[in-house]
C-alpha cells in the first residue's frame, strides 16, 4: 500500500517554525579547468546573477531549493550579508603579472560589487569589503610560504550587521548581481581566465531568519 505523505504529514494550521539559516550561492568553485557553477571564462562578461537556480543537491554551490525564491509559503528576513573568498595555489600570468593568491585576494577585494534585488527594485549594494565573511581560516603559517586571508577578520563579530532588515515575502522574487569593475589595468575576470593552477571558491550568503510551515 502506497504511503499518502500529504495524510501522513498535515501542516499544523496557523503554526510556523522560525529559525535563523544562512542560504549562499556560488559565483565559481573548482579547480584549473574544472570550475561550477560557471566556468572562468563566462566571469569575462562582468555581470552575472545569483540565486536564480536551485542547485540539484549540490550544497557546495547552493542550498537553496527554489530558483529566485523561497518554495512554498516560505518567508525570510535577511539580518546580515556576506561574501567568502578563497584562493589557494593560484597561478598564471595576467597584463604580464604573475598571478598568486595575494594578489587573487586583493583584486577580488578592490574588484567585486554585489547588489542584492528583491522584486525588481534594489535593496542593497555594497563592494566586498563592506561585506566581510565573519569566519574562515586564520593563523600564522611559520616557514610555509602560502597566503592565508580572509575578507575581514574571522570572527562572528565581524559581520556586516543590516540597521534595517530585510524582508522576502513569500513568492517573491529576489537575486544577487555581481558586477566586476576593472581597476586600472588589471581586471579580476581576465585573471581568473588566467589561472593555470590552483583552486577558487567565491560566493554570496544572505543571513537571517527562516520562516516555515511545521509539518
Amino acid at each position: 500500500m502506497a504511503l499518502d505523505l500529504e495524510s501522513e504529514m498535515p501542516k499544523i494550521r496557523g503554526a510556523r517554525e522560525k529559525r535563523h539559516q544562512p542560504f549562499w550561492d556560488t559565483l565559481i568553485r573548482g579547480t584549473t579547468g574544472n570550475t561550477e557553477p560557471r566556468t572562468a571564462a563566462a566571469l569575462a562578461g562582468g555581470n552575472i546573477r545569483l540565486f536564480t537556480a536551485a542547485g540539484g543537491g549540490n550544497i557546495a554551490i547552493t542550498n537553496m531549493e527554489g530558483q529566485g525564491q523561497f518554495p512554498s509559503d516560505q518567508t525570510y528576513r535577511i539580518l546580515a550579508m556576506r561574501v567568502w573568498l578563497h584562493f589557494r595555489g593560484f597561478a598564471g600570468v595576467s597584463g604580464g603579472i604573475a598571478l598568486n593568491d595575494f594578489i587573487m585576494y586583493h583584486r577580488a577585494s578592490c574588484q567585486l560589487f554585489w547588489e542584492l534585488q528583491v522584486a525588481g527594485k534594489q535593496a542593497f549594494l555594497a563592494p566586498t569589503p563592506y561585506l566581510p565573511l565573519g569566519g574562515g581560516l586564520h593563523g600564522d603559517v611559520g616557514s610555509d610560504t602560502s597566503v592565508y586571508f580572509n575578507n575581514g577578520t574571522p570572527s562572528q563579530g565581524a559581520l556586516m550587521k543590516l540597521a534595517r532588515s530585510i524582508a522576502l515575502p513569500a513568492r517573491q522574487n529576489f537575486y544577487v548581481q555581481t558586477y566586476i569593475q576593472a581597476c586600472g589595468g588589471t581586471n579580476w575576470a581576465t585573471d581568473m581566465a588566467a589561472q593555470t593552477a590552483g583552486e577558487v571558491n567565491v560566493g554570496f550568503f544572505i543571513d537571517g531568519l527562516h520562516v516555515r510551515d511545521i509539518l
